[in-house]
């Protein structure tokens, strides 16, 4: 009974210390123009932002208390995402983002991204930090390209060996992606790749080996880039790909998840070459009119500065201080 006592007196001191520093990081996070709310450990509301508010027509007094699950008309209520905030509350997952649809009466169907944070307040029980993005429009527009991409497909549009598009399929869709961005205030980056020693393959192992590395080349690149991405093969050793900006998700990363597939591609398949790529990043600039052309040419020159400067690395990364 004792101790029953003291757990109940511990709580409500935790809830005090809670409700007093309630104030200030509602005040810190309505200067965020992002989306935000606050859970427990129950993952229900405790706090959400101005942004929030506004941008799902939503009050405090409406949601505060209720569980997250049951915000989007019901849509949200799924196990799936209940377990990955569960996961992050424990610590059992380093997955950060979850993608998940909903309606809402005042503003219709939203396809949305949470990007979920524990923080550990002393005196406090664990809380949620999860960060809102509405992603509809971005959706909208990745399922028309996708239907672009499905219409385009054809022999004048793609790459025979490795089913990638070509250089004119290329030029089409990366200028239609670029015209997209700049309409949306986004900036998309071109990535130039160029296959290392695919002479040295051919030579010694013959034009074959020179096709498997690529084939494999290829596998590489769509493993690492979204469907919506347009990853072309636009020469005999030479890719590029146009990837539209998406949140979190910027060139850098992108950068480090194409040194890991290519790390993991030579620990599955020991060839006896391994893929090695030296790479150019171009980025656009939202306001400005630059060509797809264009940006393929900052990314190809800067590929060749790397190319020379490259020594025994699988892959090396243009520092985003030099775009």
């Amino acid at each position: 009974m004792t101790m029953s006592v003291l757990d109940r007196a511990a709580r409500n001191r935790g809830r005090l210390r809670f409700a007093r520093l309630s104030d200030h990081i509602r005040a810190i996070l309505d200067t965020i123009r992002e989306p935000f709310v606050v859970l427990d450990g129950g993952l229900r509301i405790r706090l959400v932002n101005k942004s929030f508010c506004q941008n799902f027509h939503l009050s405090p007094k409406e949601i505060n208390g209720k569980c997250l699950d049951s915000l989007g008309d019901g849509a949200w209520k799924t196990p799936a995402l209940r377990s990955w905030l569960e996961a992050i509350l424990a610590k059992r997952s380093d997955l950060a983002d979850f993608e998940v649809d909903g309606h809402f009466p005042s503003i219709g169907r939203r396809t949305v991204m949470f990007n979920a944070r524990r923080v550990e307040i002393p005196g406090v029980r664990r809380i949620l930090l999860l960060a809102v993005e509405d992603i509809t429009q971005r959706k909208q527009s990745e399922n028309a390209l996708g239907i672009l991409h499905a219409s385009l497909r054809s022999e004048t549009m793609t790459d025979e060996l490795t089913g990638l598009y070509n250089r004119r399929g290329y030029e089409v869709l990366s200028q239609i992606y670029l015209d997209l961005a700049q309409r949306r205030g986004k900036r998309i980056f071109v990535i130039y790749a160029d296959l290392d020693s695919l002479k040295q393959i051919n030579d010694q192992a013959g034009h074959q080996a020179g096709d498997q590395a690529i084939t494999r080349t290829a596998e590489i690149l769509k493993k690492t880039f979204r469907k919506s991405d347009i990853i072309a093969r636009i020469g005999g050793d030479e890719f590029a790909v146009a990837t539209i900006e998406n949140g979190h998700d910027s060139a850098a990363i992108q950068m480090a998840r194409l040194q890991v597939n290519i790390k993991r591609h030579a620990l599955q398949n020991k060839y006896t070459q391994p893929i090695g790529l030296s790479v150019g990043v171009a980025r656009s600039n939202p306001l400005g009119t630059s060509s797809i052309k264009e940006l393929t040419a900052q990314a190809d020159a800067l590929m060749y500065i790397e190319k020379r400067g490259k020594r025994r690395s699988d892959i090396a990364l243009i520092p985003m201080e030099a775009l």
